[in-house]
């Protein structure tokens, strides 16, 4: 995992020279989610198993836009489990993360996209040897902005999401085991941008 950090840090920082390599401006922004996961559970006491949730999410975001048409952005998601997770007390992530996003103007108002990122998170849990786990993210997606006036746009969009969870060990009178868990997450979003 630590490798797979690593080497999304070093695109990024790659993808941003160029992105900020012209004149830029700066943004902030919300997003509303709604997401789909096959959560896959192996354990090592047991056989492996996959369950389809739902959650919902929001993600606040802080980016700059250039003239090309590059976007970096960094966000703060808040996502709650329509189920928990790991026991009956844990339903909600939150995740810092980072985007790349290059957008294709059509008109002055109307620019499809598509972006690439990584995420960051932490869940509380109990029931566990851990207080808490996180979980490492990496994602792409596509979508559309469009600008209501200069200042300010209306996006949509789609994500395709890979998150891999820390190993959690449960322990008991009579047995320890080892819970590794990832997921493929689909998102769909509607947000606003109010660039500055």
């Amino acid at each position: 995992m630590k490798k797979m950090l690593l080497a999304s840090l070093a695109l990024t920082a790659l993808f941003s020279t160029q992105a900020l390599a012209e004149d830029s401006n700066m943004y902030v922004g919300i997003d509303i989610l709604k997401n789909s996961h096959t959560v896959t559970k192996d354990s090592s006491s047991s056989a492996s198993m996959s369950k389809d949730i739902d959650s919902n999410s929001f993600k606040i975001k802080l980016g700059t836009v250039s003239e090309n048409g590059w976007r970096v952005q960094g966000y703060l998601e808040l996502l709650t489990y329509d189920t928990t997770l790991f026991d009956n007390t844990n339903d909600t992530l939150m995740e810092f993360g980072l985007d790349v996003i290059k957008g294709f103007e059509i008109t002055p108002e109307f620019t499809p996209f598509i972006q690439a990122g990584f995420g960051f998170g932490f869940m509380s849990i109990e029931e566990a040897s851990e207080d808490s786990i996180s979980e490492f993210s990496i994602k792409i997606g596509a979508g559309v902005a469009y600008k209501i006036v200069p200042a300010f746009e209306l996006i949509a969009g789609i994500d395709f999401q890979y998150r891999s969870w820390q190993d959690v060990t449960y322990i008991d009178a009579w047995d320890i085991a080892t819970l590794e868990t990832s997921e493929k997450n689909t998102k769909l979003y509607l947000g606003a941008n109010l660039h500055f």
